[in-house]
């Protein structure tokens, strides 16, 4: 009997199942919070890339509380916790610490590392303590955790299946030393992983708590009942959409190997209070890092969903059990193995959230959101600090600052800095004044780009310009894992899509080299680079917003003067800056005239033409450049 059915009525008082359910909320801010401050490296202490769960010790597990957590790990952990299970069937005992990245055993990516913790009470097996960390280095031929042209499994770093770091209470000195001897940056990369230990270790202390307080019966109740309470909402609000089949398309942007416009095909098909995700029909696994993990499919396929569903339903089993995906093994969105996935959950998971993202549009127009700028231009960046005298650190850092903005729904504009549709805005970028502090680099702007969004009657979320230079060091090396550049975010319902960003470095002789989002660019002392990213796509006809909101977007500098006119249709005084409606309703007429309302625009792959616009006589551009023969020599 599934969780969701095994009881419709609750045996627990409310006030208990709110004092309990908001102790576990309680359990799992503490994990994270002890994750990230005790982190020692940037991307997990200051970007906040990782996510602390709670699940019981059922098969698939099903999640007590997943508080913060990012959308693109909590969905996943699932899988990667039923794999651990599997591997070890009886063989898991009190006090084991178990560590995993192998997508083949149910990760994300190679560079997420999952840590998890079986809560024993009295000899049984009740629950798990879970963490997902984005680290730093994972020992790829290149410096960073994505290798962005790797194109096996051996070419992308360490594989570790489930293996016990602490076995009944014992660190594992063998495992412990296997793993920082393949890893960059050992010192950081250890301090790392013990706060990820320490983390759920934190997350079991607090739930054997919870079971002393409130008894095993009591919190095993209240499991089911949360399962039950989330698939009832689920499930009634999923029977009130209509049913159908609806398909859809999106491409990635390249696949780090000179491969371009790789295609997404989905078929959403909604049946009653049930819902089937298929990617049948998509493109077949490419040789570069871009194909998806069977945890990433999963996540990609149902983020859209539950964030259509009423945001006070639990996130959990008893929601995932009426979406069902399928996925062929081989295909972009399901990798083979030896096929590669280092760049999993950004590449291609954003476009297979677009795709689903499109699907829904066409079932539940209100709900939806248009197209999310993808994860880019940021990179990852690695080099030698030599800005003390007679010493130089290795380092190694990844730069979120340059992220785009969010799409557009029916209600609201989308919000900036929403970095991709995974995260869900759960992302952070670390702060210039830390960033200078602790890194030889140079912030030289960033600030909102104008006019970066697509135009709607509710309109993107803006884009950055992030221009930095090093400072204190002779190159630095960047490995960009991003997308979206040749396919923007698209615009619903009459909106516009946004223009995709770009990503330049300008040289010493002032010409400058453009890149596509996934490769490989060193920038040395007296060089900089710009990262232009994208907002998000617009939604509904632009020639309906309100005309005053078009003039605080033109105060503001989110949109320009040209943009009111040709995408808004509104007029304003050059001086005072205030609406001309006499103007602005003659123009928009017009306009209207000439218009037309697609659903989804665009409809067909490599539609931007920003970054080219960009390119001036004298610039080159570069399609997933790849690392020098050197490039190991810079560490």
């Amino acid at each position: 009997m599934s969780a969701v059915d095994s009881t419709e009525k609750s045996t627990l008082d409310p006030t208990t199942f709110a004092v309990i359910y908001n102790a576990l909320n309680a359990a799992v801010q503490e994990m994270s919070l002890t994750f990230e401050y005790s982190a020692w490296s940037s991307i997990l202490s200051q970007c906040r890339d990782f996510s602390c769960a709670i699940y019981d010790a059922a098969s698939p597990p099903n999640a007590l509380c997943v508080f913060d957590g990012l959308p693109l790990h909590i969905n996943a952990q699932p899988v990667t916790i039923s794999e651990i299970a599997k591997f070890f069937g009886d063989e898991i005992y009190d006090g084991d610490v178990i560590m995993v990245n192998s997508v083949y055993y149910g990760t994300t990516h190679c560079g997420d590392l999952v840590v998890a913790c079986p809560i024993f009470y009295e000899g049984e097996h009740l629950f798990w303590a879970a963490s997902t960390g984005h680290q730093m280095d994972i020992g790829s031929p290149i410096p960073s955790s994505v290798a962005i042209q790797a194109t096996d499994v051996w070419s992308e770093g360490i594989q570790i299946p489930p293996i016990k770091l602490e076995e009944r209470g014992k660190l594992r000195r063998d495992v412990l030393q296997l793993y920082l001897e393949n890893v960059r940056y050992r010192e950081f990369l250890h301090g790392d992983l013990m706060s990820q230990v320490g983390s759920v270790k934190t997350g079991k202390k607090r739930i054997l708590e919870l079971i002393d307080k409130w008894g095993v019966e009591t919190l095993q109740q209240l499991s089911q009942e949360i399962m039950a309470y989330a698939g009832r909402r689920a499930r009634d609000d999923i029977a009130k959409w209509p049913d159908g089949t609806y398909r859809s398309e999106s491409w990635v942007d390249s696949d780090g190997t000179g491969m371009k416009n790789i295609a997404i095909r989905c078929e959403l098909t909604k049946n009653g209070n049930a819902i089937q995700v298929d990617f049948t029909g998509s493109d077949p696994q490419v040789r570069g890092s871009t194909n998806a993990s069977w945890a990433t499919c999963q996540t990609a396929a149902t983020i859209p969903i539950l964030a259509c569903l009423d945001p006070d339903i639990p996130h959990n089993q008893g929601c995932l059990e009426y979406i069902n995906v399928i996925a062929p093994k081989g295909t972009v969105t399901n990798v083979k193995w030896p096929g590669c996935a280092s760049d999993s959950t950004i590449v291609p998971s954003d476009a297979m959230i677009d795709a689903v993202w499109k699907c829904l549009a066409q079932a539940i127009p209100d709900k939806v959101v248009a197209g999310y700028g993808r994860i880019a231009p940021n990179a990852f960046t690695s080099g030698y600090d030599r800005r003390t005298e007679g010493k130089e650190t290795p380092f190694s850092l990844i730069l979120f600052n340059g992220s785009a903005g969010g799409g557009a729904c029916k209600e609201y504009d989308g919000w900036p800095l929403m970095y991709c549709p995974g995260s869900l805005g759960g992302l952070k970028f670390i702060s210039i004044e830390l960033m200078e502090l602790h890194y030889p680099f140079l912030a030289l702007q960033h600030e909102v780009r104008t006019d970066s969004m697509g135009a709607g009657k509710t309109r993107g979320g803006p884009g950055l310009i992030w221009h930095v230079a090093p400072l204190g060091t002779p190159q630095v090396d960047n490995y960009g894992y991003g997308d979206g550049m040749f396919n923007p975010p698209f615009g619903l319902f009459g909106g516009k899509p946004s223009d995709g960003g770009a990503v330049y470095r300008i040289n010493k002789d002032g010409t400058r080299t453009f890149f596509s989002m996934i490769g490989y660019f060193r920038v040395r002392e007296g060089e900089s680079w710009v990262g232009l990213s994208t907002g998000g796509g617009g939604y509904g006809n632009p020639l309906e917003r309100d005309p005053e909101l078009v003039r605080i977007d033109v105060r503001d500098g989110f949109i320009s003067l040209q943009s009111a006119e040709t995408d808004y249709g509104v007029v304003l005084n050059l001086t005072t800056l205030k609406v001309d409606h006499g103007a602005t309703q003659q123009l928009r007429k017009e306009l209207v005239r000439r218009q037309s309302i697609e659903l989804v625009v665009p409809i067909s792959a490599d539609f931007a033409t920003y970054y080219k616009q960009l390119m001036k006589p004298g610039d080159i551009f570069e399609l997933n450049p790849r690392p020098p023969a050197d490039v190991v020599w810079t560490l």
